[in-house]
């Protein structure tokens, strides 16, 4: 701590730190310099994400808001919150940057990344998830204790960790992905069915998987399992054929004319979700 004070008092003096309150607890502010920070390898945020609109921002106004740090070994301070800021201001070739400086114990600083993230909305739903079992792993949380330090409500917490019971392909691929819906996700992690889990995945890369849609593909409670009997009622058309499939070993007529029915009724809703170009009964 005394080489920090040193570095910073040193700056002070050399215009560098506009001010820097060098006291053992509390919060400091201070202008320090970009070679001695650096970011924090256990971040929960993985991606940074585009920076060109930020930097234009610092570029026109500066930075706003001063990122947070803390002392690191005797020479470096490490980042709490405000990589993003720090990584654009960098880019820019800023020599500081406004921080402020505090002390804190290593769980404190994962919660105080995790608040920061999840309050600007910069975690992917995976980030998230796995930021939430690394703090309920590490410090012995249940999910109850973590959703309240979090100000989370539990069936929140429970529906975040359940997304990391996906395939890790899937995992990896929402990593790397600025715009699937976390709502959108949430409904395929509840989907047991692998096959239909993995169609419902492979419609919501393509952006055609809306929560409605996805919802449509929870099985409804009783529902036989897939290996119980099925009566297949195939019907052609000019362009296409039309299957319509039971989980019992037989369907009466009206049976068949209902579930057509259901059928046209859902397919309608889709196309009106689609927009009224993709609604033949838009123009009427």
């Amino acid at each position: 701590m005394a080489r920090l004070k040193d570095r910073l008092a040193h700056a002070a003096e050399s215009g560098v730190v506009a001010e820097a309150l060098l006291k053992e607890g509390g919060e400091r502010f201070a202008r320090i310099p970009i070679e001695s920070i650096e970011p924090d390898p256990d971040q929960p945020r993985k991606s940074i994400g585009n920076l060109e609109d930020l930097k234009a921002s610092i570029g026109d106004h500066g930075i706003i808001q001063p990122i947070v740090v803390s002392p690191h070994g005797s020479e470096m301070f490490r980042i709490i919150a405000g990589e993003r800021r720090f990584s654009a201001a960098k880019e820019l070739g800023l020599k500081t940057v406004p921080a402020i400086i505090r002390t804190v114990e290593t769980h404190r600083r994962l919660e105080m990344q995790l608040v920061e993230n999840i309050h600007r909305q910069e975690l992917s739903p995976v980030e998230e998830a796995e930021a939430y079992r690394r703090l309920i792993e590490e410090f012995q949380l249940s999910q109850r204790e973590l959703a309240k330090r979090l100000g989370r409500s539990l069936s929140a917490v429970n529906e975040t960790l359940r997304i990391l019971s996906l395939p890790e392909p899937i995992l990896e691929s929402v990593r790397t992905s600025e715009h699937l819906s976390r709502s959108v996700l949430l409904e395929i992690a509840k989907q047991e069915d692998e096959e239909l889990r993995d169609a419902m995945w492979q419609s919501a890369l393509a952006g055609n998987l809306t929560v409605k849609t996805a919802r449509r593909h929870k099985p409804a409670d009783g529902d036989p399992a897939p290996s119980k009997p099925r009566t297949t009622v195939p019907f052609k058309t000019r362009d296409a054929t039309v299957t319509v499939v039971f989980p019992r070993d037989q369907a009466t007529p009206a049976d068949i004319v209902a579930a057509l029915s259901q059928a046209l009724k859902e397919a309608r809703a889709i196309l009106r979700e689609s927009g009224p170009a993709a609604d033949p009964e838009a123009s009427d």
